[in-house]
């Protein structure tokens, strides 16, 4: 497990790196715990002034593991709600909440859950060679964790609704058109990219920094929190529904799926 997630310092911007790219990225709820518990120590350390979250590989993230969506339709919604989401929803939460700065370093496609984790950060340093996708839909489920709320504020509501509703793939010149990605940068300068961001990030002052976060999440945030919990409780029964579930029949049969 740690040496699929890798963490280090550079010159006070600390990183968290997604190390699974054998399976591009992708995240259980297991793993997902020393997600969230690497990005509170980066900032909880003082010598930690911006936070960059990034994968290994071709792949960002992919979002949810083959064999913990398969776990799901065997769950409970309480199960769901109490084990999944507490991992899931806390990664999201760690990147939004942070005090510090939050930086994602996009170096190759961001997918579901992966998207989510993408646009709770601060801004999102992108390769030219990746695109984002919350494919949900595709699989008879929603995105439950913020990207329903976030997405229209960032980009609009009729390209998240796109997005959210057609799986519409953005790739990294649509994004930074539409306001998506901070900065497009050829897939060799991404993490230079990213570590000049921060460093950036790292000479403003960092209290007002932290309070600045608040204000801005304060001004968008009027229902962020219950946005979050209707979603957990929507998507959870979602999980028992036939149309997961034959969408993961088809993806073991590799057919197409048809949802009734």
């Amino acid at each position: 497990m740690e040496q699929e997630l890798l963490t280090h310092i550079n010159n006070g911007i600390g990183y968290v790196t997604l190390n699974r790219p054998h399976v591009m990225n992708s995240v259980s709820p297991e793993y997902l715990v020393t997600v969230i518990e690497a990005i509170q120590k980066l900032d909880e350390d003082d010598a930690v002034r911006a936070i960059v979250f990034t994968g290994a590989g071709r792949s960002f993230c992919s979002g949810g593991d083959k064999k913990f969506l398969n776990d799901l339709t065997t769950m409970s919604p309480p199960q769901i709600r109490n084990a999944v989401y507490k991992s899931f929803l806390g990664t999201a939460r760690a990147l939004k909440f942070a005090t510090k700065p939050t930086i994602a370093a996009v170096n190759g496609p961001a997918i579901g859950a992966g998207c989510e984790f993408a646009v709770a950060c601060d801004f999102r340093i992108v390769a030219n060679t990746a695109y984002f996708c919350e494919n949900w839909i595709d699989l008879g489920i929603i995105a439950p964790l913020g990207g329903m709320f976030l997405l229209p504020r960032l980009i609009g509501l009729e390209r998240a609704t796109n997005m959210l509703m057609r799986a519409v793939k953005v790739g990294a010149d649509e994004a930074k058109a539409i306001g998506l990605a901070t900065e497009v940068v050829a897939p060799e300068a991404l993490l230079e990219s990213a570590q000049k961001l921060g460093e950036e990030l790292a000479r403003k002052p960092r209290t007002a920094l932290a309070i600045i976060k608040q204000g801005l999440r304060r001004g968008m945030d009027g229902s962020l929190t219950g946005e979050w919990e209707f979603n957990v409780q929507a998507q959870s029964g979602l999980f028992k529904g036939p149309d997961f579930q034959e969408a993961m029949a088809a993806m073991e049969e590799k057919r197409r799926p048809v949802y009734k």
